[in-house]
C-alpha cells in the first residue's frame, strides 16, 4: 500500500480550501445535483456493504470530487461523471482487489438503463467510466479526459486507506489542492457518521456543505 506523500495540516487544508473556492468562483455545485444520482441500496450486489469502505459514503465522496474536478477541467460530461460515481463500485463481490468489478458495474448499468433514463451519449460515457475505472492506465485502450478525471476522483478517496500517493494523480490541481481537501471531507463525513449518528450519504453532503464546497440546495 502506498504511503501518503503530503501532510494535510490545518494551514495547508485552509489554503487549499481558499484556493479551490477562488478557482470555482460561483461554480460551486448544488447538493440537488448529487441527490438526483444517489444510488439505491438495492443496486448493490452486496447490500450489506453499503456502510463499508466501498459503500455509499465512498460513492458520495467520489461524486463530489468528480463533479468538482470536472468543473475545473471544463468537462461537458459531468452528468456521466456523477452517475459513474454512483455506480462504479455497486457490483463488488468483496472489498479486496476484485479486478472485474468495473466491468460488472458497466454490464449492470447496461442491463438496467431503465432506472436512469440516460441520453445515449451519457449512457456511453457511464459505461466507459465504470468499465475502465479500476484498470491500470497503461492497459486502457483509450484514456479520455473524463476517465482521467474520474480515476483521480476515485483515487482521492484513498485517504480512507491512508494510502494516497499523490504522484499517481493525473491533474496538478488534484496533487496540489484536492488531496488536502479529500482528507478533510473524509474525516468530517466519517466523524458525522460514527460520532454524531448522521446517516450514510447525508454525512458526506453535510461535510461538503460545512466545508463550503457544496451549496445547500437540496431537492428533498
Amino acid at each position: 500500500m502506498k504511503t501518503i506523500v503530503f501532510a494535510a495540516t490545518p494551514t495547508k487544508s485552509l489554503i487549499a480550501l481558499q484556493t479551490l473556492k477562488r478557482m470555482l468562483g460561483d461554480n460551486i455545485p448544488e447538493r440537488s445535483l448529487f441527490e438526483i444520482c444517489r444510488p439505491e441500496t438495492s443496486w448493490f450486489l452486496r447490500p450489506d456493504y453499503i456502510h463499508d469502505i466501498h459503500g455509499m459514503n465512498h460513492e458520495a465522496r467520489v461524486m463530489v470530487w468528480a463533479e468538482i474536478l470536472g468543473r475545473l477541467e471544463k468537462s461537458k460530461h459531468t452528468d456521466a461523471l456523477r452517475w459513474a460515481a454512483a455506480t462504479h463500485d455497486l457490483r463488488r463481490k468483496d472489498n479486496g482487489t476484485d479486478a472485474k468489478h468495473g466491468k460488472r458495474a458497466a454490464k449492470w448499468v447496461y442491463e438496467n438503463d431503465e432506472k436512469f433514463n440516460f441520453d445515449p451519449l451519457t449512457k456511453k460515457y457511464v459505461l466507459y467510466l465504470d468499465c475502465w475505472h479500476a484498470t491500470k492506465d497503461k492497459d486502457i485502450p483509450k484514456m479520455l479526459p473524463e476517465l482521467a478525471i474520474f480515476k483521480d476522483a476515485d483515487a482521492l478517496d484513498r485517504v480512507r486507506f491512508y494510502g494516497l500517493d499523490t504522484s499517481y494523480l493525473r491533474y496538478e490541481v488534484s496533487r496540489t489542492v484536492l488531496c488536502y481537501l479529500a482528507e478533510q471531507l473524509y474525516k468530517i463525513s466519517e466523524d458525522l457518521y460514527w460520532d454524531e449518528g448522521m446517516p450514510i450519504w447525508e454525512c458526506v453532503m453535510e461535510a461538503g456543505i460545512r466545508m463550503g464546497i457544496i451549496n445547500n440546495n437540496s431537492i428533498l
